[in-house]
Order: C-alpha cells, then structure tokens, then sequence
C-alpha cells in the first residue's frame, strides 16, 4: 500500500515537473482568487420596512485558474466554490460545492480563426448584452462554441443548445434558462477615434402549454423564440468619450406573448485632469403600461426590454433595484439619469455615482386602470472607495442609498419612509503562482 501511495506521488510530481520542462514549448500558468465580501443590507434589492431588522453576511468566492497554450492550442479552466461564511459545519466529511466557472478549449485553424468550445464567458462591449457578471460571487458564463475570426475586424459566432440530462427521446428542457442561443458580434474601427459594434442575438425557450383535445387536458411543448438587434458606437476625441447604445428585441417572450422592446443608452466620460474623471448619461429601457398587464394578464403585448445576460450590477446603481436577477423584468420599465465623479491617486480611487430613477411607462394608482402615479422612482446615491494593497491584491468600501418615492413602494412593497441603505468591505487576492 505504501509504495502504490509513493507511486502516486512520484507519477503526479513526474507530470507537473514534465510541465515545468515543456515551459520552452508552452505556456502554462496557474493562478487563484480568494474574495470574501462582508455585507450590511437593510433595503438591498428591494425596499425594507421600518421596523424590520438589518442583514449582515459574509460570502466568499475561491477561485484556482489554470491556463495552457502551446501550438496551436489554448485551454482555461477556473474552478469556484462560492459560499457564505457559516453556512457548511465545522467538521463536515464530504463536500459538492466545488464548480467549473470555466472550462474551456480554442482551437486556431488560422492565426486570425479560431474555434473555442466548452464553459466560457461571454464579455461583449460594456456589458449590457453580455456581460461576465463579475460582481455576482458565482459569475456568468455559457455552455458554448465559439467561431472567432480576429483580424482587420472582429468577429464572433456563438452557438448553444442546452438539456438538463441526457434523453433518449426528445429534447425537453426544464430548466429556466435558454434552450438554443445563437449570436454574431461584429467590431471594428471605422476611423482612429470611432469604434462600432453590432449585435445579432436569436434566444430559444422552452415553453409548455395545455389543449383540450376531445374534452380532455392534454401537456404540450414549443419552442418560441426572440430576436435581438442593435450596436453601439464610441467616439473618443483625446480625453472625451462619447457612446451611445441601441438595442430592440422582437418576437415572443417566455410566456410566448408577443414581444417589442427597445433601449437607448446615452454616455460622455471626461478625463479632466491626471487624478480627475467626470461623467454622466441617461438611459432608457421601454416598459409596459401596468393597464395592459391588469386588463390582459395572460395576452397583452410584452414592451418589456430585458438586458438578458449583462452585467446588471454594473448599471442602475449599485443596490440592484432594477433588472438584477430578473427583479425588474416585465415591468414598466426605466428611465436612468446619471452622473459620477472619480478621483484616483496612486493606489487610492474614490467614485461618487448618482442616479434618478424614473418609469418609462404607466403604474397604476391603488388598482385604478383610470388614475395613473407619478413616474419618478427615487434617487440613489453610491459612493465606493478602493485602495490597491499590493499588486495582486485590493480593498473595496462602498455605501449605497436610495432615497424612495410612493411609485417605488406602490410597485416593490415596504416603506419608502424607512432608511434604505446598503454598505460591504471586499477584499480581493488574485495571486500568480506558476507563470
């Protein structure tokens, strides 16, 4: 038994020094992220009451990220556990939490085309669309392959089609997801200071439905789908940038009502000095009247635009009021006013971020389809301080209130009178142990 154990050992060191010895042929690095996160919530998400007591937790991501290329092959794999502090036992003999965020291969059929397969984020441009989710502990990423020409422009082509086990019949999916996705992104410069970029995305959904058939209630199942098409368009003439966004979406919703939805997104960033940056915008995302969604709860046409796989956290203030796990979808909708000012010096950065919250379509008031409530939501106020500890590693402190209106409290619940407010300290180590 001893020397199978030593024979273990020996065959494990032979290969990773074999890793070590084919360094002059390939690359190889092995990294890790441990990133704990203390939070205080007390109207995080949605608003709170006045006597309802404060949250608090700790959640943690671990990450250890191996990255391969040789030839003309490159692989990613980034195993996660994701957790709240306290939530396993002290002694606990087995453990399943342990995932793959990303595990993925590329191959190069041309320096410029490449084919990459297997679990990978998808990042495309701001993350509106498609985004990493970076914020959320678990992150996003896609079951996908991935044709990818990079060259005098860019261009991606993605495929997806998902099942919850393997069938022997069919293809039924019961998990609330997208059964088939395909998308194609194009980027380019168009002159030196002008950037564009395209998107097609096609959504596949699995829906069930019920039909009477000769007097009984029989299941049924379809595919619907929705359609995607926008762009956005970056002009930076020396310290200013401008950028504007537009996307609609068409087709059925996951209800299979149909759906027609659009966004416009609106930016200017200022570099106004070294250590100074200056920026505001305004965006909207169409809603539905809440009339049409009393008066035809299972047929009224969906205005509801949905961001779908972006970064939602990234936008619409920090305390992820709006469109942040889907606690904002089908809705009536957002308009967005923004504007922030930063300060970064050394390894010290502090951002201070306002929002005015509106609806871009009608809320009802107490019921009435006849009487309709002010469109203003509230204000929100982020102010984030991070500071760089060394090299592979930071400390972010943030402070978020929302200071809510009577249509915020008509549509979310609680108390716009209570103190809304959110707060967390997160560390961050993201050491490079083998590279």
């Amino acid at each position: 038994m001893k020397k199978f154990t030593s024979l273990k050992k020996f065959l494990v060191m032979s290969m990773f020094m074999g890793l070590l010895g084919n360094h002059a042929y390939a690359q190889f690095s092995l990294s890790g992220e441990v990133r704990p996160r203390m939070e205080y919530l007390h109207g995080y998400s949605t608003l709170t009451d006045k006597d309802s007591h404060p949250a608090g937790l700790t959640s943690q991501r671990t990450r250890v990220n191996f990255n391969y290329s040789h030839d003309r092959i490159k692989m990613g794999i980034s195993m996660q556990d994701v957790f709240i502090w306290g939530s396993h036992p002290q002694l606990f003999s087995t453990s399943n939490d342990v995932s793959f965020h990303q595990a993925w291969g590329q191959y190069f059929i041309t320096p410029s085309l490449s084919l990459k397969l297997g679990r990978q984020e998808l990042v495309y441009d701001d993350e509106r669309i498609f985004g990493g989710s970076n914020w959320e502990q678990q992150g996003r990423s896609h079951d996908v392959a991935l044709l990818r020409y990079d060259g005098m422009m860019r261009i991606d082509i993605g495929a997806a089609f998902n099942q919850d086990e393997k069938h022997l019949s069919g293809t039924y999916y019961n998990l609330n997801n997208y059964k088939m996705m395909q998308f194609i992104w194009l980027n380019t410069d168009i002159v030196e200071e002008l950037n564009l970029s395209l998107l097609f995305l096609n959504n596949g959904y699995q829906y069930d439905y019920k039909v009477n058939e000769n007097g009984i209630a029989r299941d049924k199942s379809k595919n619907i789908f929705n359609q995607t098409i926008g762009g956005r368009l970056i002009y930076t003439p020396g310290d200013l940038s401008v950028h504007a966004s537009g996307y609609y979406t068409m087709g059925k919703d996951t209800k299979d009502r149909d759906l027609s939805a659009y966004y416009v997104g609106l930016g200017v960033d200022y570099q106004m000095a070294d250590d100074w940056d200056l920026g505001a915008g305004w965006e909207h995302l169409s809603g539905t009247d809440q009339k049409d969604m009393i008066e035809n709860p299972d047929g009224y046409k969906n205005k509801s635009f949905n961001p779908f796989y972006g970064t939602s956290h990234k936008f619409n203030g920090f305390m992820d009021y709006f469109n942040a796990s889907g606690n904002w979808s089908n809705s009536v909708g957002l308009n967005d006013l923004f504007a922030s000012v930063q300060y970064s010096r050394r390894n010290f950065e502090v951002n201070l971020t306002g929002h005015a919250f509106l609806t871009a379509a009608d809320v009802v008031k107490h019921g009435d389809i006849n009487e309709t409530m002010e469109p203003y939501l509230g204000t929100e106020i982020d102010l984030t301080m991070s500071y760089k500890l060394s090299k592979t590693s930071n400390v972010v402190l943030g402070y978020s209130q929302m200071i809510a209106s009577e249509t915020l409290q008509a549509i979310k619940g609680g108390n716009k009178d209570a103190c809304n407010n959110w707060a967390y300290l997160m560390f961050t180590f993201k050491p490079v142990f083998l590279k």
